[in-house]
């Protein structure tokens, strides 16, 4: 039977064997002379009891409520003997390296308040994976912006969920080292050195205290412009790679005078797939691109304050913004020439069978762009490419204008532009179009059409009709397709200065109207007419 005494270590009491109580009293007496000439003796002690006291608790469980002779031994050489790093003044210390097979130095997430900018978050992070402060710094300030500002609630949760790392053990832990008496001592004189500079430093200040208030003040102010124009910055930084996005993913510009991209269409009609496209597109992310990520990361290290530069970050992107700006131009202009000259041709057709006051306007079922129900639309989907033939459902445009009295007429312009007039004109005379005259009506094809070989260059044809002043004008089936009236069965009064919809045009003709002949009468009957009269 072994007698047991009761102990206050480290704030903590605790049930001990006498013999164990012995042994762990000359070990700590061993470490107190250790450090007798250490200024920091009475913290370093505090800490390893604190310690001690830790691997005690551990040990005590409902089965066991006393720390037996094995119980010290064991903490013993986990924490280390002094005779095992007690070095000369001339050695090198090597710190961890008789006690890193020991159990105890697994990394743990702690906040770290003393190198915190806001809650020691980032810089819990950055001992946790072994990185560099800044890193984990802009990574969360990147988030936030990219969400709008929700993943404060993330940052705040892990602040009030982690623990700071408050004692020496903790600080130890949270930078994956051995919480043992070396490594508890060494910890201690740093942190003692460092609170010494920053109280010289401090005491420095404090002797031009006038100097130091203004210094305040600027450095405040500084701070606060720095914050502000930071945030331009990043601001305009991601301004400039949503821009970039939107136009390579989800664009609808207008390119070569259509709305709307596709970008393996433009390949092929405008380039003939000989990558001249795509060298612009790479010209234009590097031109964009470039300067939007010197926005962000300026803009990023105004905002967490650091000097810190990534070597040759500033020259790759200059770089990369020149290249871009000469590939752009370079393409660019190449392109550019090859719609430099245009040609055009008129071609003028009389509708003499139209004696009556109503020309008829009818376009023809599209058997190239089934489905579409009008001409408002992207440029990718009006164009179609078969072995033999272009098929172009736009640029191609219906207008109806004043023209000479008691005449009608149609006037057909194809366009086409070149890198010379010879190209253009060569290009204009491949454009085919198909329309019909049958008496009062006129039908139209809904597209045109060019030979397969032939590069897309502004190849457009425009339909013009000129109606008497004072006649009507009916819009039959399809019309839309070609021009912006979209209102099918319409009848529409040409006036002096073009078509007159202030009045009301419906009784000038009914196509609805019946006629019954009896044999004493004629009867006209319609929506607009009932008329009865004698026959002769």
């Amino acid at each position: 039977m072994n007698k047991t005494i009761s102990i206050n270590l480290g704030g903590s009491v605790f049930n001990i064997e006498e013999d164990a109580f012995v042994m762990l009293k000359n070990y700590l007496d061993r470490i107190k002379q250790n450090f007798v000439n250490d200024d920091a003796q009475t913290e370093i002690m505090h800490d390893i009891e604190m310690r001690i006291a830790e691997l005690f608790a551990e040990r005590m469980n409902d089965r066991k409520n006393v720390m037996v002779h094995s119980d010290v031994q064991e903490i013993i050489s986990i924490m280390g003997r002094p005779e095992d790093y007690k070095l000369n003044d001339d050695d090198e210390k090597n710190t961890n390296k008789a006690f890193a097979d020991n159990g105890n130095s697994k990394r743990r997430i702690f906040r770290d308040k003393d190198d915190a900018i806001a809650g020691g978050v980032c810089a819990g992070l950055s001992h946790y994976f072994g990185w560099d402060p800044l890193i984990p710094r802009l990574i969360v300030v990147f988030i936030f912006l990219i969400s709008g500002g929700t993943a404060i609630l993330g940052y705040i949760l892990f602040w009030a969920l982690v623990p700071a790392a408050e004692t020496t053990a903790e600080k130890l832990r949270m930078r994956g080292e051995p919480v043992n008496v070396e490594n508890i001592s060494r910890f201690i004189n740093e942190e003692t050195k460092s609170a010494g500079e920053r109280i010289n430093k401090w005491g420095k200040k404090t002797a031009a205290s006038g100097r130091k208030h203004s210094n305040e003040v600027i450095s405040t102010l500084g701070r606060v412009l720095a914050i502000l124009f930071g945030s331009i910055l990043v601001f305009f930084g991601l301004g400039l790679l949503s821009f970039l996005f939107i136009t390579l993913v989800v664009s609808d510009i207008s390119m070569f005078g259509f709305e709307g991209t596709s970008w393996e269409m433009l390949s092929s009609l405008v380039f003939n797939n000989d990558g001249t496209l795509w060298i612009l597109l790479i010209g234009f992310c590097m031109m964009i691109g470039a300067p939007a990520i010197a926005f962000l990361y300026l803009g990023l290290r105004l905002l967490v304050n650091t000097d810190k530069l990534i070597k040759g970050l500033g020259i790759s992107l200059i770089s990369l913004f020149v290249l871009g700006i000469l590939l752009c131009l370079w393409e660019g202009i190449s392109t550019a020439k090859e719609f430099s000259r245009d040609a055009m041709t008129k071609n003028f057709v009389e509708i003499p069978a139209a004696k009556g006051d109503t020309l008829h306007l009818e376009t023809m079922d599209d058997l190239v762009f089934t489905g579409r129900q009008s001409h408002h639309n992207n440029f990718g989907d009006l164009v179609k490419m078969d072995s033999n033939y272009t098929y172009y459902g736009e640029p191609l445009h219906l207008e109806v204008r004043n023209g000479e009295a008691g005449v009608y007429k149609l006037e057909v312009r194809k366009r086409s532009h070149g890198r010379s007039i010879n190209q253009a004109n060569e290009l204009n005379s491949h454009i085919r179009y198909d329309y019909s005259v049958l008496g009062d009506t006129i039908q139209f094809a809904p597209n045109f059409w060019t030979p397969t070989g032939d590069r897309f260059r502004g190849q457009c044809v425009d339909l013009i009709v000129y109606v008497p002043q004072g006649n009507y004008v009916s819009y039959g089936k399809n019309m839309n397709l070609i021009t912006w009236f979209d209102d099918e069965k319409a009848v529409r009064r040409m006036g002096e200065d073009g078509f007159d919809d202030s009045e009301d045009d419906s009784d000038a003709i009914d196509e609805d109207a019946k006629v019954l002949i009896t044999e004493d009468s004629v009867i006209i009957k319609g929506k607009n007419i009932d008329i009865k009269t004698k026959r002769n």
